[in-house]
């Protein structure tokens, strides 16, 4: 069996490429900036890329540096799953966010998750939370370390409950390799923490956060487009902030320990871990 990781470079590919390995199971790692060139603007590259595989983890893709649009991909990942299915694939597990599945399918991760459960592919899907990782490589570090480790957002009051990367790549390699066609799963972590919260437990450790101010969504977006975001990007970003802020990111859910059969890690392990 030969898996196909996608974003193999990315914070949870990568993971999900380690735990196959240690499973010794044949893994094709596939990103822009692997040895397996993945180019979603170049169908070209796409034959390769998929060439004897049987099981796909694939992640919709998106800029997460703020740099790079996020929009116009999703009929690339379309096409390239219906490629895959041509192509002999059986097994597609899909990651896309928390919530999705209340999105319009207008919405590209959305219409892709629809596209893949009218396809006759076997599918699973999982939808995670914010990670824990984007404290220390990703928009909230980013945004930290450009105010002096003030995280300021469009989020007030609210709570999210916040995954390690880690236990999304061990729910993926359980899907990949066990019995989940059909199945959905929202992945969380164990506790909801408010971004007061995560600032005050961050100070004692080496995650460059020391405080969360709460801000307006149009002080938001001029501060991310006065640091050179793509416009795509912010919009994305802002949506996602708008999702936590109506308290749709803080429901702790139980599908981890439902297919690890134990609990998630906890922020304060993360954070132990990071001294």
């Amino acid at each position: 069996m030969t898996v196909l990781v996608t974003a193999a470079s990315g914070k949870v590919g990568r993971e999900v490429r380690a735990q196959l390995d240690a499973r010794d199971v044949d893994v094709r790692a596939a990103s822009r900036r692997s040895a397996i060139s993945l180019d979603w603007s170049d169908p070209a590259t796409w034959p390769a890329v998929l060439e004897g595989v049987d099981r796909v983890f694939l992640i919709v893709p998106g800029g997460d540096d703020g740099h790079r649009s996020v929009t116009g991909l999703g009929s690339a990942v379309v096409e390239f799953l219906d490629l895959a299915q041509h192509r002999g694939v059986g097994r597609v597990v899909l990651m896309t966010a928390l919530g999705m599945e209340y999105a319009p399918a207008e919405v590209e991760q959305r219409g892709v998750e629809l596209h893949l459960q009218r396809s006759g592919l076997e599918w699973t899907i999982l939808r995670p939370n914010w990670f824990f990782q984007n404290l220390t490589d990703g928009p909230l570090r980013a945004l930290a370390d450009a105010h002096d480790g003030v995280l300021r957002l469009p989020t007030g009051d609210a709570a999210v409950s916040f995954i390690d990367t880690r236990d999304i790549a061990a729910v993926t390699v359980e899907v990949l390799l066990g019995d989940h066609h059909g199945r959905e799963y929202a992945l969380t972590g164990p506790h909801s923490l408010t971004f007061t919260e995560v600032a005050a437990a961050c100070r004692d450790s080496p995650v460059p956060v020391e405080a969360y101010e709460p801000i307006s969504d149009p002080d938001f977006r001029s501060t991310v487009l006065g640091l050179g975001w793509h416009p795509d990007y912010v919009n994305t970003v802002s949506g996602l902030f708008a999702t936590i802020a109506a308290g749709h990111a803080e429901p702790v859910l139980p599908d981890i320990a439902d297919v690890l059969c134990r609990a998630p890690r906890s922020f304060a392990g993360f954070l132990a871990e990071t001294r």
